[in-house]
């Protein structure tokens, strides 16, 4: 079943329903925000989509909507909606597709109180990873190729059953498990808390796939260190983003430990 298309993500606890679409730019938890100085422009600044075809473009970088969707853990459409609103500064190539200036990124950020990934401008950010958790093959290929459609340069890794998931989580370290909760040999439940109790995992993000709510596994996911519970069938919008979102505060959370 596929959710509608979102503009935003909001943080989930216990409740599974798609999050309502909106414009605002999201609100990640505080932080302590980097400072720039923006330097004088030659050229004129573009606000909303203003056409800048023909400007400069010398010693400055620039990214694609997909890039700041990914980054925001938004829809591309969600980025669309800022630009056009004059929440965020772009202008149009000569092919009419919209970039962001990096330090127009910057500034958009600051402004919304949205953490600042220096890996991310320096293009020296690391591969990231996820794990995906589940005794059905079909339902690991499907994940699979909903992650790569969301990120191709995404590093995926697959195990069939909460013991093989532990052999590569001390092997790979990924910044996500996708799990399920009801597994041959070592559950998901089981799999939650070794994670949490290790201290070279506990930092690693668990989102939890379930079937059975009516067997309070829901509940004992999130008091084993669960960071998010969802159910199935998955609603792949929804998913993607609730992704998106865990992956850029596993992000974060590396950078704030260097």
């Amino acid at each position: 079943m596929i959710a509608a298309n979102y503009g935003d993500w909001t943080p989930m606890t216990t409740n599974f329903a798609p999050v309502a679409a909106s414009v605002a730019p999201p609100r990640p938890r505080p932080y302590i925000a980097a400072t720039t100085e923006r330097k004088k422009q030659n050229t004129q600044r573009g606000t909303g989509g203003r056409n800048m075809s023909g400007q400069s473009e010398a010693g400055r970088r620039f990214f694609t909507t997909s890039e700041v969707a990914r980054y925001c853990a938004v829809t591309n459409d969600g980025v669309l909606k800022w630009i056009k609103s004059g929440k965020l500064r772009a202008f149009s190539t000569p092919g009419g597709h919209y970039r962001v200036s990096s330090e127009d990124f910057r500034e958009f950020l600051q402004k919304y109180d949205i953490p600042i990934d220096e890996g991310f401008f320096s293009g020296s950010s690391k591969t990231r990873s996820v794990l995906v958790v589940d005794d059905e093959a079909d339902i690991r290929e499907i994940v699979r190729r909903v992650l790569k459609e969301m990120e191709p340069n995404l590093r995926i890794e697959e195990a069939a059953d909460g013991y093989e998931a532990g052999i590569k989580i001390g092997a790979m370290q990924p910044d996500l498990v996708i799990m399920d909760v009801m597994m041959p040999r070592v559950d998901g439940l089981s799999l939650c808390r070794s994670i949490r109790e290790n201290p070279d995992t506990r930092g690693i993000k668990v989102l939890a796939i379930t079937a059975f709510p009516e067997h309070d596994s829901i509940r004992k996911m999130y008091d084993a260190g669960a960071d998010l519970c969802l159910m199935k069938p998955i609603q792949f919008e929804h998913f993607r983003l609730e992704v998106l979102r865990l992956l850029n505060e596993a992000s974060r959370g590396q950078a704030a430990s260097a």
